[in-house]
Formats: structure tokens, C-alpha cells, sequence
């Protein structure tokens, strides 16, 4: 179950004096709060939703939103808005997503480095993914390297998912066909496909 919705936190109050009260009449001070609203999931703010403004007659204590306020309260208490900044603690969530996939985008063009890397320079038991069938993936391991040459073990075990394949990568279950081909031919199946990516 995800946990999220809305919520509102004390931003800001200040004093403003002059200032006629509807309620009471008397000209005194009010005290303008400003309040942030913001999105959280799982109570980690997301982003911030936006300010609102109350007033309170310091001496009736009658307390306004801003469409009832008077014109000159409705001046002083969009001025305190103005003033008051939204904390960056509302953000906190958003920053946390976009750090989020920056660190995945930037581990996956390393990945496709590394990947070309390995394919030009294999190793025994790097770990090659591939698609068996049209519904599965397994994995093939290198078990050998010489100068124009690579030779590898078959995986016994399927999976559906490619995502999955870690689940099926292991030691005992690399006792199947054994094979090799030429490194130009190993170097092509990843061009054509028939190879997917390479894991060391």
C-alpha cells in the first residue's frame, strides 16, 4: 500500500499594525500566518502545492482567510506572502527522484561502456545473456579465451524475464552444452542480437 496525500506546515507569521479590524473595529495589530501545502508519498514531501494566508485581530482574535479580508489587510497579507520563501524541504522529494535517475541513467551508458569493453576483450566467466526462445533468456559463461577463439557452458536453466536472470546464475547449473566459436562470430552476435549483454 503507498501512503500519500497532502499537508500544510507553518511557514511564516509577522505582525502587521495599522490595520483596521471589520469584526472589532479597532485599529490595531494582526498577525498574518502563512502556511506551504505540499505533496508527500509516504510522508516524504514531493513538492510543494502552493502558500495560504490567514489573519487574526490581536485584540478580538477574529481570524480571516483572504477572500475576507479588508483591501488593506488583503495588501499587507499578500506582502507577507510575497516575503516568504517555500522551504526547500518541500522539494526533498522531488531532488530525491531526480538524483535518482541521474545515478540510473549514468549506470546504464557505464554498463554500455563496460559492455563494450568486455565484448572486445572477454574473460573467463563473464556471463552472457541471451534470449533462448521466444518466451525465455538463460545464460551462457566463458569458460575459455585464445587468440582467435572463445569457448564457452551452456546454462541448464531457463527464466521468462530478463530481468530475472540473476535468479538462474549459478555455478550448478552451468553443467549443459559446451561450445565454441571465433571471436569475430562471437563479436557479431551481440551486432545481431542473438547475444544481449555481458556481465563480469
Amino acid at each position: 500500500m503507498i501512503f500519500y496525500g497532502t499537508k500544510g506546515t507553518h511557514l511564516h507569521s509577522e505582525k502587521v499594525s495599522g490595520v483596521k479590524c471589520t469584526h472589532c473595529e479597532q485599529q490595531n495589530a494582526h498577525t498574518i500566518s502563512i502556511f506551504g501545502k505540499y505533496f508527500y508519498i509516504y510522508w516524504i514531501p514531493i513538492f510543494p502545492l502552493g502558500k495560504k494566508g490567514v489573519s487574526e485581530c490581536n485584540h478580538c482574535k477574529a481570524t480571516y482567510e483572504r477572500k475576507n479580508m479588508s483591501e488593506q489587510l488583503k495588501l499587507a497579507h499578500d506582502n507577507v506572502k510575497r516575503n516568504t520563501k517555500t522551504p526547500f524541504a518541500h522539494w526533498i522529494g522531488s531532488l530525491l527522484v531526480g538524483v535518482l535517475i541521474l545515478f540510473v541513467i549514468y549506470s546504464v551508458k557505464q554498463h554500455d561502456k563496460d559492455v563494450d569493453i568486455y565484448i572486445n576483450n572477454p574473460k573467463v566467466n563473464d556471463i552472457i545473456k541471451y534470449k533462448s526462445s521466444k518466451k525465455a533468456y538463460s545464460t551462457i559463461k566463458v569458460t575459455n579465451v585464445t587468440t582467435d577463439s572463445i569457448f564457452f557452458v551452456a546454462n541448464s536453466m531457463e527464466i521468462s524475464k530478463r530481468s530475472k536472470l540473476y535468479k538462474i546464475d549459478k555455478e550448478e547449473n552451468y553443467n549443459a552444452e559446451r561450445f565454441g566459436m571465433s571471436l569475430s562470430d562471437y563479436k557479431d552476435a551481440f551486432d545481431n542480437n542473438d547475444f544481449l549483454d555481458v556481465n563480469r
